[in-house]
C-alpha cells in the first residue's frame, strides 16, 4: 500500500518532469495495471523517466536508453 501511495503522490504532482525508479517493484498484477492507467492519465505532456530492469515497466515508454550501450567493453 505504501508503494501505491508513493506512486500516486509522484504521478499526480504538478511537475514538468517525473522520475520513477523501478515503479512496479513489490506491486501485484492488479496494482501494476492501476499504475499504468495512472501514468496514462496524469503523465501526458510531461517528461517521464523510468529507471528499471523490468521490461514490463518500460512498456509505456516511447524511447529507451540502455546503459549497456554506453558501457566500455
Amino acid at each position: 500500500m505504501k508503494q501505491r501511495v508513493k506512486l500516486a503522490l509522484a504521478i499526480c504532482s504538478d511537475t514538468p518532469v517525473l522520475l520513477l525508479d523501478e515503479p512496479t517493484t513489490n506491486l501485484d498484477v492488479q496494482a501494476t495495471a492501476w499504475y499504468k492507467q495512472l501514468v496514462e492519465r496524469f503523465a501526458a505532456g510531461r517528461l517521464l523517466v523510468i529507471a528499471s530492469n523490468d521490461p514490463s515497466d518500460l512498456e509505456i515508454c516511447t524511447r529507451q536508453i540502455s546503459i549497456m550501450d554506453y558501457k566500455k567493453r
